[in-house]
């Protein structure tokens, strides 16, 4: 168990490998709702590593992802079912599911595109080439447990911002733009990384490792007041126009609430050069 004086210990992987289509999952996959309940991060960086590992095709790239949650995924064995759904010269559409002692907990689909030709001329927003994927290394650290301060702020930042820490948020590494992240309602910029791989003994991939952090999207710029409201993504939509490089993912991210409606948050992803993907992820608020 981890205190205050000492970062918690982490897991030699999310994941390790039983068996083809078998994984047992550690306990850093736990998300911050409690130590049996997994983040979503992790489950849908696993079906799209399946996704891939089991249907290769070289020279195609994965250009969106949508990741759609049931329920709680267990803190347990998982097994991973994948299948194409179409295919052409030029296109894939690939299903897959993650189920729990024989029920269906989460389901996926990966449309795959093959590469652009080179010729292709590069294109960007002028406003996300100004600098927002700049990354200072005197940035320190940000443990998960140092999160949850409460100070008088205003909004407060209560404990239960954080709530399990000693999982997925341990596992991986947090730097975050504000001076005070979660100590005001606005959009939330961060630099995240995975401290583990995702499958023990097995290499990490950059799509995976894009998933990995996608789930986070809603948590870095949440807004949304929790001692008022509970919410909750059901889904994961990532759109990928180019591969990620290196292990560091900056999250951009915004959050939209519509009473009588839903919320959506939405990020911009990139690495050191720039970005590279973007987030969408429909939020229900009770």
């Amino acid at each position: 168990m981890g205190t205050k004086d000492a970062p918690p210990a982490i897991a030699d992987a999310f994941y390790e490998r039983l068996d083809e289509a078998t994984y047992t999952s550690s306990w850093s996959t736990a998300g911050p709702w409690g130590p049996k309940a997994q983040h979503a991060g992790p489950p849908s960086a696993l079906l799209a590593m399946q996704l891939q590992n089991a249907h290769p095709r070289p020279g195609f790239h994965p250009a969106r992802m949508t990741f759609e949650l049931l329920g709680q995924i267990p803190v347990a064995d998982l097994t991973v079912r994948t299948a194409v759904e179409h295919s052409t010269n030029r296109t894939d559409l690939l299903s897959g599911e993650l189920l729990y002692s024989g029920k269906v907990v989460a389901l996926a689909r990966m449309w795959r595109f093959r590469a652009a030709p080179d010729s292709l001329e590069r294109m960007r927003e002028t406003r996300l080439q100004q600098g927002l994927l700049d990354f200072a290394d005197s940035v320190p650290a940000v443990t998960p447990l140092v999160l949850a301060y409460d100070d008088s702020v205003s909004p407060p930042v209560p404990l239960e911002l954080t709530g399990h820490t000693e999982g997925y948020l341990s596992a991986v590494e947090w730097r975050f733009e504000e001076e005070r992240p979660f100590a005001a309602f606005g959009p939330g910029r961060a630099w995240v990384r995975p401290r583990i791989p995702l499958v023990l003994g097995e290499p990490d991939t950059p799509f995976g490792r894009l998933m990995v952090i996608a789930d986070s999207c809603w948590s870095v710029c949440r807004r949304i007041d929790m001692t008022k409201h509970f919410a909750i993504n059901t889904e994961i939509t990532v759109h990928c126009h180019r591969l990620p490089e290196g292990d560091w993912l900056r999250l951009d991210g915004k959050t939209v609430t519509s009473p009588g409606g839903a919320a959506v948050s939405h990020a911009t992803m990139g690495d050191h050069r720039d970005e590279c993907a973007y987030v969408l992820q429909s939020m229900f608020v009770a």
